[in-house]
């Protein structure tokens, strides 16, 4: 029987009015939101427990919105890569998500999909799909596992403030208000504001008593002064190695981040993206809050040193002296991209290869090597994929997830001071805190009723 539609799910909540306070309140049915509430019911069904009262709600007219445009609507849920390998891709901050990984790894997440009829595959640069290739399975899933765990969801129900004291905590929402004895907090940051991560997260925490580092767009595109690069738009180019040449030293953003960055890269009508750029462009976010500009050099064959090259055009001078200097130039670079590093380096477009000059050789080598960009602008919000900064994590528990602030308060994904690369990072980030802060939440809720008897 095929699934049904996420989009076209139906749900039936129970009213606002409820007189008793719901076990669990989550703010957010994103990833990390709705394993947080599967992974609650089914802690508890395991340990032969009675179920709780759990509610999730969601600003947008569905759940899991946003995990339906990742990976350009084919979901890279996670990366193939060791349990090291994926916390030093959140660099400074990474040690944090060690019990998180330890309790739902990228291979535990792909057998938990696969034991509810949604197997993966591993593609370029350990990027992980499911097999339908639809980021709409992967949202089906969960929805349908949460129906199935009996929670309620409320859609088009966003919240706008949270309060507590001393036993529970109360929620505002467009219906009306709403009362919980335990709150996750999930509802991502301030990226792709269009799907409704408008940074309420943060508003939430903060008023609960957490402090939250600035957060900046990530993962996000960046503005170019050269204008040139519009006549390269649509083109990508693979395994280039992109490094960012700051005013000063590195920010702390940088910190045991992987740099510089090695990808791909894509030539844009505004300047530059692709994951070459995507992952570096947190880094350069910070620094354009100090420095009008940052600079990235751009080594377009980093597997080639510059003195191979220089043996290559005398090689190609000696043995293809009569053939155009383009047409072996496009044999490896892309057509548009060798067309314009002659143009850049002062080299007619009908060289042939005996003609080049030692000036021309050297002025080559630089565009291959080492071509300079000047990045003025991200692409802000509006297009970074995450949100750097959040709740900071000297405030959170990293063993439960909850914070140590405020008892009963529970936090995860995007929300917290923690960002990944592009390539499946962040989204396991939020998978595996979301199934922490549930299973402890379902702990917490057992002990609480046993503390009560």
């Amino acid at each position: 029987m095929s699934q049904p539609s996420a989009l076209e799910s139906s749900y039936e909540p129970r009213a606002h009015g409820e007189k008793q306070p719901f076990d669990l309140m989550i703010i957010g049915s994103g990833a990390a939101g709705m394993m947080a509430a599967v992974a609650a019911s089914e802690r508890l069904r395991q340990l032969a427990k009675p179920a709780a009262t759990i509610a999730i709600l969601e600003k947008n007219s569905r759940p899991g919105i946003k995990v339906l445009v990742c990976g350009g609507g084919r979901c890279n849920l996670t990366n193939a890569g060791s349990l090291d390998f994926l916390i030093a891709q959140f660099g400074r901050n990474g040690r944090f998500l060690t019990p998180a990984l330890q309790r739902l790894d990228n291979t535990a997440l792909r057998n938990w999909f696969a034991d509810q009829g949604v197997p993966t595959h591993e593609e370029h640069d350990g990027k992980i799909y499911p097999d339908s290739n639809q980021a709409a399975s992967i949202v089906n899933t969960l929805v349908q596992a949460m129906h199935r765990a009996g929670v309620h969801i409320f859609s088009s129900c966003p919240a706008t403030t949270v309060t507590r004291d001393e036993s529970e905590f109360l929620v505002q929402t467009a219906g009306g208000p709403m009362r919980a004895v335990r709150l996750l907090i999930c509802c991502g940051g301030q990226s792709y504001t269009r799907m409704g991560t408008t940074g309420d997260g943060y508003q939430f925490a903060a008023a609960l008593g957490h402090q939250i580092v600035t957060p900046r767009p990530a993962v996000v595109p960046l503005l170019v002064k050269e204008a040139w690069v519009t006549e390269l738009q649509g083109l990508a180019v693979r395994d280039v190695k992109v490094a960012i040449e700051a005013p000063g030293p590195l920010p702390r953003l940088a910190t045991g981040k992987p740099a510089p960055s090695i990808n791909d890269m894509l030539f844009t009508h505004f300047g530059l993206s692709g994951p070459a750029v995507l992952n570096l462009s947190e880094i350069v976010a910070e620094l354009l809050e100090k420095f009008p500009t940052v600079g990235l050099k751009v080594d377009f064959s980093h597997r080639i040193s510059g003195d191979e090259w220089r043996n290559t055009l005398a090689r190609w001078r000696q043995t293809s002296g009569k053939k155009l200097l383009k047409t072996l130039l496009s044999e490896v670079f892309p057509v548009r991209l060798a067309e314009m590093f002659l143009r850049l380096s002062a080299t007619p477009d009908d060289t042939l290869c005996s003609g080049v000059t030692s000036a021309q050789t050297h002025r080559l080598i630089e565009c291959i090597k080492n071509t300079r960009f000047e990045v003025f602008a991200t692409r802000g919000f509006k297009e970074a994929m995450v949100t750097a900064g959040g709740v900071r994590l000297d405030e959170v528990d990293p063993r439960t997830m909850e914070s140590r602030i405020c008892r009963n308060l529970f936090l995860a994904g995007e929300v917290l001071d923690l960002t990944g690369p592009s390539g499946g990072y962040n989204l396991q980030l939020a998978f595996s805190t979301g199934y922490l802060a549930g299973e402890s939440i379902a702990d917490r809720i057992i002990e609480q009723r046993e503390e009560s008897a």
